[in-house]
């Protein structure tokens, strides 16, 4: 099993069920499988995304300086 496949087959669900349906399809055994990753929890990322974390980041966006990982807010607006 080449490893793009190993990786790919532990971190997307998706194409881990497709193998497992049909692993002579990829060349593969499905019992050389790698144990998968855990995948994102919805309701958690929902709450970053959208939720109450990402209401207090809007309401000082007037005081905040953005990268491209984190925001800074001065504190001066809230």
């Amino acid at each position: 099993m080449s490893s793009t496949i190993a990786q790919q087959a532990a971190v997307d669900a998706d194409f881990r069920n497709a193998l497992i349906e049909n692993p002579a399809a990829f060349g593969v055994s499905a019992t050389d499988l790698p144990a998968p990753v855990e995948q994102t929890d919805q309701d958690s990322l929902d709450y970053w995304a959208e939720g109450v974390a990402s209401v207090e980041l809007y309401a000082c966006v007037q005081s905040c300086s953005w990268g491209p990982f984190t925001a800074v807010c001065d504190g001066n607006t809230k």
